[in-house]
C-alpha cells in the first residue's frame, strides 16, 4: 500500500449483512445470505489490502460486524448514520476523505470477490493526476462497478439503474476513462470463476460451490466447467 499522505483512498459502502441479497431471498437462506455477503466482503478488502497505489481504505456501514471486518483488513470503519441509502453513504465517505485532503477516492461494492489488487492498482495508474473521473460498468453495461473521482467530492454520485450512462454526464468534462468491462471488476458474484494454480484463495468461493437452498436443498451455482450456472 502507498505511503503517499494525499494519495486515493477506497471506500466500499457496505448494507448491514441482515439485509444482504435480499433479491436471493426466495432460493437461499438468510443464513447463508449473511455468510455470502460477508465472504465476498473479505475478498475485496483483502485485495484492497494488497493494492500497492492506494494510500488507504474503508468500509462505510451501520454494521458493525462489517466495520470490524475492515479494521480487521487493516482498514478503517466508517460508521454510516444516519443510513440514507447507497449514494448518500458514498457522499458522506466522499466528504470525510476530502476534509482529510485525501487526493482521490476509488468506489467498489463488496460483491466483486475476483477482484485482484494487480486490477485495483491498473485503475488507479490509468487515471493519472489532476482533477478527473475515471468509470468502470457493471457486467450488464448498465451499472457502475467503479468509480475513482480526484478529488474525492469532485461529482455527485449516481449509482442505481442505468447509473453508467448517468456518471458519465455527472462527470462532464472531467471524464478521464469509461470502461465499458474491465476484468474482476466488472463481474458480479456469481460470474467470477476460478482463476486456477497460483490465484490466491477466495473465501467466498467454497460458497458457490454448493448453496443451500430455502427448502433445505444444496444448489450448485458454478456448473461443470466453472462457468456460473445463475447470476447473483
Amino acid at each position: 500500500m502507498s505511503t503517499a499522505r494525499g494519495g486515493v483512498w477506497a471506500v466500499v459502502p457496505v448494507k448491514e449483512f441482515a439485509f444482504a441479497k435480499q433479491r436471493l431471498a426466495g432460493e437461499f437462506t438468510p443464513s447463508f445470505r449473511h455468510r455470502l455477503a460477508q465472504a465476498m466482503l473479505c475478498d475485496v478488502l483483502a485485495a484492497l489490502r494488497g493494492a500497492r497505489q492506494l494510500a488507504g481504505f474503508a468500509v462505510i456501514t451501520a454494521d458493525p460486524e462489517a466495520g470490524r471486518l475492515a479494521q480487521d483488513f487493516g482498514g478503517r470503519w466508517l460508521v454510516e448514520t444516519p443510513v440514507r441509502g447507497l449514494n448518500a453513504a458514498v457522499s458522506a465517505a466522499a466528504a470525510v476523505l476530502g476534509a482529510e485532503g485525501r487526493g482521490g477516492m476509488l468506489v467498489l461494492p463488496g460483491d466483486i470477490p475476483a477482484v485482484t489488487s494487480a486490477e485495483v492498482d491498473a485503475l488507479i495508474a490509468g487515471h493519472g493526476a489532476g482533477r478527473a473521473v475515471s468509470l468502470v460498468a457493471a457486467h450488464d453495461g448498465q451499472g457502475t462497478n467503479a468509480v475513482l473521482v480526484s478529488p474525492p467530492g469532485m461529482m455527485t454520485f449516481a449509482f442505481g439503474p442505468m447509473s453508467f450512462a448517468t456518471s458519465r454526464r455527472c462527470a462532464g468534462a472531467r471524464l478521464r476513462a469509461a470502461m465499458p468491462r474491465s476484468g474482476a471488476v466488472s463481474r458480479p458474484c456469481a460470474r467470477c470463476r476460478h482463476r486456477g494454480a497460483g490465484a490466491p484463495a477466495r473465501r467466498s468461493a467454497p460458497l458457490f460451490a454448493h448453496a443451500p437452498a430455502a427448502g433445505g436443498r444444496g444448489l450448485p451455482i458454478i456448473d461443470a466447467a466453472g462457468s456460473p450456472a445463475m447470476t447473483i
